[in-house]
């Protein structure tokens, strides 16, 4: 277990510049004369971009009023609190399976 949580704040820390590509995407989408912060939803994200094929795909598996409702929220806000969240567990996670392996 103790090498999982140290796998698992390796993966959170290593996934953060990935995040940070999304975010930049996102907000170039977000600046543009188009859209605002709050009207441009995770939904006008995909439908603008490659990952409408991954938008159709979710549909045909999962449950179409959730995805409606998650979708629906701000691309924006989403990423930038995920982006917080997984940089901040990371740094957090990682000093503490650290001291925990080498009990």
């Amino acid at each position: 277990m103790n090498k999982a949580l140290l796998y698992l704040a390796y993966f959170l820390i290593w996934t953060t510049p990935v995040q940070l590509l999304f975010f930049v995407w996102i907000y170039s989408y977000v600046l543009s004369a188009d859209y605002s912060l709050l009207s441009f939803s995770t939904s006008d994200f995909m439908d603008l971009t490659f990952l409408r094929i991954v938008k159709a795909w979710m549909y045909s598996w999962f449950w179409n009023s959730f995805l409606d409702f998650v979708w629906g929220l701000p691309a924006a806000i989403g990423i930038t609190l995920k982006l917080l969240v997984n940089a901040a567990l990371g740094a957090w996670l990682l000093p503490v399976a650290k001291k925990l392996n080498s009990l």
